[in-house]
């Protein structure tokens, strides 16, 4: 074991909080505001902290073994959801991070904290690193549940020395990692999305379930589970280097599985796993110029360590395959769809494109004197009812109308010949429904028609809105909705 010593500043832990895992031994002690507060107020005056203690799992990942409670408050108070007390809101200048004077906001960022990180260590080192520290170094959940007489405590330990855990993950098995991350699957699998994750709640299913089955209906699908994830993954994955996302990759296939639809899926479910981890350490790089407030509330269920943690993140990744992958996102059924919370990611993303249409237009004017988006009744009352999630095929002529309204007659010729293509594939389907591709000769014909069924199917993941299942009207619009506040935000204005 060797310790290496170092100074980093907030802004730049908090660009990087995805690679601090936070366990649940650490949990247990819970600060109450006043302490959280004290603390803030002490970085505020530029007084140090004492030193921090990250344990290197992975390469640029650790595990928060000494100042977790720090850290948290920490990230609260970047989050705004930390207020300072009223003493130092008064001597400082606000409440809340956000609202700060710049001088006093900078001088947050640039507080560095000093601490050392462990590497290479061994189980029975840190214990002796720790009696020395502080009088121990307290048992794991991982470490106490390791202890139950149960079926499904030996179940759970079978599980963790799968190939995928052996040889897929980038995280090492220090104080019983991979047991602990089996253990909480296990336990949504059997108790629900809803249930707790925490020791206690495990330790209750554990000690419920001493005669647990391994050939049960749960203890197949979850054996599938692994399995499955150790063909997604042919390689050993940097995707898999924090616990809880691991842990949420695992309940996602596992719901996957349950549809009797994943064989041969592979290869999709990578996909998106690597979109959705690139787009995840995106956001969270950006500190807090980060906007997706899906990949925000993932990141945030993991350093909060909520109840509800689990369910938030599973609603999360359903609602970003339905953005990337309308075929995948199919197989999951109508339920999981209606579920996932779609209308309201459709709302937001309607809202989201009236504010950019905005913001092109004043940039458009400042430039040529007049608005790109032409404002008319027909565009006013598209952006009104832009939001109301469609449900069948007639919503779906009126959906097309609107958007043509929008992005092809009011904008004209003023984008010359640097059209974006979602603004281009909304024309296309609009000549669909207005039958004008029935003109020319028959080759012709088809060519158009094989063109616009090629532009339907990169929305929905077939080739035509009069074969698409009720349920994938709103995954449709979803997606084109995203592609379009995605080019609107390209639009280069000159």
């Amino acid at each position: 074991m060797k310790m290496i010593s170092g100074r980093r500043a907030l802004d730049k832990v908090y660009k990087r909080r995805d690679r601090y895992d936070i366990p649940d031994w650490q949990r247990d002690e819970v600060w109450d505001i006043k302490k959280k507060q004290k603390l803030i107020d002490s970085i505020l005056k530029g007084w140090r902290l004492p030193k921090f203690y990250l344990l290197k799992t992975a390469e640029d990942e650790y595990e928060v073994v000494d100042g977790q409670q720090r850290l948290s408050s920490i990230i609260e108070f970047f989050n705004n959801e930390l207020a300072l007390s009223e003493e130092s809101a008064k001597k400082f200048g606000d409440s809340y991070y956000k609202d700060l004077p710049p001088r006093i906001s900078d001088n947050f960022d640039d507080f560095e904290i000093d601490f050392d990180e462990i590497q290479g260590a061994e189980d029975e080192e840190l214990k002796e690193f720790f009696q020395r520290l502080q009088e121990g170094l307290p048992l794991t959940s991982s470490e106490k549940l390791n202890s139950v007489h149960s079926k499904l405590r030996n179940f759970c330990k079978e599980i963790s020395n799968t190939s995928f855990f052996k040889n897929k993950v980038f995280i090492s098995d220090n104080r019983f990692s991979y047991f602990d991350i089996a253990t909480k699957v296990v336990t949504l699998e059997i108790e629900g999305i809803t249930s707790g994750i925490r020791y206690e709640d495990i330790f209750k299913v554990f000690k419920a379930n001493v005669e647990f089955s391994v050939q049960s209906a749960v203890g197949k699908r979850i054996t599938d589970t692994f399995n499955y994830l150790d063909k997604v993954f042919p390689e050993r994955s940097p995707l898999l280097k924090n616990r809880t996302v691991i842990q949420s990759y695992a309940t996602f296939i596992a719901g996957f599985i349950s549809t009797g639809k994943a064989k041969g899926q592979e290869p999709r479910i990578k996909a998106f796993f690597e979109n959705f981890t690139t787009g995840l350490v995106k956001q969270i790089e950006l500190g807090k110029g980060g906007n997706d407030m899906d990949y925000l509330k993932f990141q945030r269920s993991i350093s909060a360590n909520v109840k509800s943690g689990a369910s938030t993140r599973q609603d999360v990744l359903m609602r970003k395959i339905l953005q990337s992958d309308p075929i995948l996102a199919s197989l999951f059924g109508p339920t999981k769809i209606t579920q996932s919370g779609i209308d309201t990611n459709i709302r937001a993303l309607s809202d989201s494109i009236s504010n950019r249409i905005a913001i092109s237009n004043a940039a458009f004017s400042s430039l040529h004197g007049e608005d790109l988006f032409k404002a008319t009744n027909k565009t006013v009352q598209a952006l009104k009812i832009l939001g109301e999630p469609i449900k069948n095929l007639t919503d779906y002529k009126l959906l097309i109308d609107n958007l043509y309204f929008l992005f092809k007659e009011s904008i004209g010729q003023r984008l010359g010949e640097k059209v974006p293509q979602s603004f281009i594939d909304v024309n296309a389907l609009r000549t669909e429904i207005e039958h004008d591709v029935d003109h020319g000769d028959k080759s012709r014909i088809r060519s158009k028609r094989k063109k616009i069924g090629e532009t339907f199917k990169k929305y929905s993941g077939t080739t035509s809105p009069q074969t698409l299942a009720p349920e994938m009207f709103p995954v449709f619009q979803l997606q084109l909705l995203s592609k379009l506040e995605e080019d609107i935000q390209l639009l280069a204005i000159s």
